[in-house]
């Protein structure tokens, strides 16, 4: 297997015998090509257009939750297409950018996989021309230490590799996108001095990302820098003035991108190649001993959701303020799980009624509908929320049970049993454009 070392790796392809272990993924695997009509390229000419009907629902990745194996599901009959093996369970499953990989984030072993979902399409001429191969194991492997925030961002993603105090080993940045994945290589990457939780945001050719005292207790970022790719690394423009303690979590829109601090809200707009921070302070009933740790939202909304251990919080950007997110309809309601639809357009809130709750980002999340999934919830269920980026669907893994949720008709539209304990899933497929008219 071909083995990618992010402390000693030049950029160039390393060569290894594919390991004994590994059944599936060695280069020898057998592909099956199905034909798909092809799909005409997107014509510009100033509007958005629905593809929808002309891409198939994709694959759904789902890891084993004891063991080392990833189990890829076809969302058109819900069938099993393959059991991939991997070198260690997957503790986290993500979709690469463009969705054709499922990147299997395995912390505690300091690995990184690749799974090609199978699902591609390329330019030729006027149209694309649709892939549907077998999944597979990739080659590609990244080992570096606590691999652990996975943010995509456009057709990138960033992977922050946290370090460790105890055996001394530094932080690591890195930005990989389809392409590379295929190319079995890195975009660019940065090593930082020290140790640390961080995070990143892409924005074009410039990373905002964290930085931390190397004599700090905590492990946790209190800066943030920017910094310029340039090549296959990155040089540091700038760090900003305003503090940002305790930061964990990151979002951004098409002009601020934001980090939650133990404080309060550090937003930065973007003004070209200029950026301005400034901070936007935690509401005073706050209760005492809590913060925003997470941050979701829409590109095009100037208002973010802010995820706390008390519960949900709206971030206004543009009034700088943050509000407590007043999400029930009911006041015996409890949030069970909560995630995002595939373009992040609508906020789901599932409740312990086994209602989903749907949120606009276009009314600034205001209550759109709710949606009867469940007749009743267990006590202990932690239902987990998938959604594609073909379709307006969603798929909400509780249990051992797979349901399928039309958002657009309001309605519960199929299910699916798994015989194995699910961890992660992922979406992977052909996704329709990111760009809606409103």
């Amino acid at each position: 297997m071909k083995k990618f070392s992010l402390n000693t790796f030049n950029l160039k392809a390393l060569v290894l015998a594919c390991a004994a272990t590994v059944l599936v993924g060695c280069g020898d695997s057998e592909t099956n090509i199905t034909e798909i009509p092809p799909t005409p390229a997107p014509i510009d000419d100033g509007h958005d257009h629905d593809h929808d009907g002309e891409l198939g629902k994709g694959r759904l990745a789902i890891a084993s939750a004891d063991q080392a194996v990833v189990h890829i599901f076809d969302l058109e009959d819900n069938s099993l297409i393959e059991s991939i093996n991997i070198t260690n369970p997957a503790e986290y499953l993500y979709a690469s950018p463009e969705n054709r990989y499922a990147v299997a984030v395995q912390r505690s072993f300091d690995t990184v996989e690749f799974i090609d979902g199978g699902l591609w399409q390329e330019a030729h001429g006027d149209h694309f021309d649709q892939h549907a191969d077998a999944p597979v194991l990739t080659s590609f492997t990244l080992h570096d230490v606590k691999p652990t925030h996975y943010v995509p961002r456009g057709e990138k993603a960033a992977i922050f590799f946290d370090g460790n105090k105890e055996t001394g080993a530094n932080a690591n940045l890195i930005l990989l996108s389809d392409e590379s994945i295929s190319a079995e290589k890195l975009i660019a990457e940065h090593h930082f001095d020290t140790y640390m939780h961080g995070t990143a945001e892409i924005r074009g050719e410039f990373v905002l990302t964290t930085l931390r005292e190397s004599d700090a207790e905590s492990s946790l970022p209190t800066q943030v820098a920017l910094l310029e790719v340039h090549g296959d690394h990155f040089h540091q423009e700038q760090v900003f003035e305003t503090t940002c303690p305790a930061l964990h979590g990151s979002f951004q829109t098409e002009t601020h991108i934001a980090f939650a601090c133990g404080d309060g809200v550090l937003s930065i707009e973007q003004q070209g190649s200029v950026f301005t921070a400034q901070k936007i302070a935690n509401p005073v009933d706050m209760p005492e001993g809590v913060r925003i740790g997470s941050l979701k939202g829409s590109a095009e909304s100037s208002v973010m959701i802010g995820g706390s251990r008390a519960g949900l919080f709206l971030v206004d950007l543009a009034n700088q303020e943050i509000s407590s997110f007043n999400w029930q309809p009911e006041e015996a309601l409890t949030l069970v799980s909560y995630g995002f639809d595939g373009h992040n357009e609508h906020g789901l809130i599932l409740d312990n009624t086994g209602q989903l709750n749907v949120f606009s980002a276009e009314t600034n999340w205001q209550l759109d509908k709710r949606i009867s999934v469940f007749n009743a919830l267990a006590e202990d269920a932690k239902p987990s929320i998938i959604a594609s980026k073909a379709h307006e669907l969603i798929y909400i893994i509780n249990g051992q049970e797979v349901t399928t949720v039309d958002l657009h008709e309001g309605e519960v539209v199929g299910h699916f049993t798994l015989d194995f304990t699910p961890g992660k899933a992922a979406w992977l497929g052909i996704s329709t454009d990111e760009e809606h008219s409103h």
